[in-house]
């Protein structure tokens, strides 16, 4: 048990690249994790780590010890949670994690279904736009938006949130209206995503097939989907926003789709999770529940077709 323990504490530094936030993850000092990452190699007789004041990178035999690491530690867990994952137990806990308006659009009514049908589940949703740590927040499951996922993880695609350039009428009236993606460049742009961290707007033609992609000059940076959609409706600038959250504003005639012969590129939609194995029956119940669902939803299939 020590020697696994050993080789936990290994691979959350390695996953954490610090033995700082490794030992916050395991509840354990700073000395303690250093220690024992001193002793596992000092038993296996090879340097796992190369430390600097900066920074924690694995050196080419630590990347080998770290991968059957994993193995055996998947292995453990798959052994130890046996009982809880047999065929008729679906109880527990499951944290979810997904972006801000997913809480309102897809997630609501499949969570409410399965919660109906395995009344002993219980679900933890984290709602937010910024992608959380999986392992540090101990996440069992996370819908994400984005057409590329980070090394590490297990990722699923489900479906593409359908996107479209929106902006209130009255900002139009003052500012004219966009007829090309390169126009952007003299409008006020309303953009998700921290400053410097921002993602650049993808338009295809849907004749011509031609691709351009744009860093729009942000007036408004928001870390979530709601603000800008907000101040889209006020008349802060030019928003890209998925199609389904702007739906009810575009009604009500507080927004307007431009530059609708050109299409936003979609962003995919993937559940992500960060190991196969021993996974809890009601985690693996929930992500079919969600796969079935979510290849229903016209929110997740396909671009945003034209407006006249």
């Amino acid at each position: 048990m020590d020697r696994l323990k050993a080789l936990e504490i290994f691979k959350t530094v390695a996953d954490h690249r610090s033995f700082a936030k490794a030992a916050e993850a395991l509840n354990l000092s700073n000395p303690a994790v250093s220690r024992s990452v001193r002793d596992l190699e000092t038993m296996l007789g090879v340097r796992l780590m190369q430390r600097t004041t900066r920074r924690v990178a694995l050196t080419v035999e630590g990347q080998d010890v770290l991968d059957r690491a994993r193995l055996l530690l998947d292995a453990y867990a798959e052994l130890a949670a046996t009982s809880s994952m047999s065929a008729s137990d679906m109880s527990g806990e499951i944290r979810l994690t997904a972006p801000s308006y997913f809480g309102v659009l897809p997630l609501a009514p499949v969570l409410s279904d399965f919660m109906a049908t395995h009344p002993r589940v219980r679900v933890e949703l984290l709602l937010t736009d910024e992608p959380l740590d999986l392992v540090a927040q101990s996440v069992d499951l996370a819908v994400r938006v984005a057409d590329e996922m980070p090394g590490g993880l297990i990722a699923r695609r489900v479906g593409e949130i359908r996107l479209g350039v929106y902006a209130a009428p009255t900002y139009l009236r003052s500012r004219g209206t966009p007829k090309h993606p390169s126009e952007l460049l003299q409008h006020a742009c309303l953009a998700h995503g921290v400053r410097g961290r921002g993602r650049a707007w993808c338009f295809r033609h849907p004749v011509t097939q031609q691709t351009i992609e744009m860093n729009v000059p942000a007036a408004l940076h928001a870390s979530d989907t709601h603000a800008l959609l907000a101040a889209a409706r006020h008349g802060a600038g030019l928003a890209l926003l998925p199609a389904a959250l702007a739906e009810h504003a575009l009604r009500q005639g507080e927004l307007q789709h431009v530059l609708s012969s050109w299409g936003p590129t979609p962003t995919g939609v993937h559940l992500a999770y960060c190991s196969r194995r021993s996974q809890p029956l009601r985690v693996r119940q929930l992500i079919e529940r969600f796969v079935g669902a979510f290849a229903a939803l016209p929110v997740l299939q396909g671009p945003v077709p034209a407006l006249a």
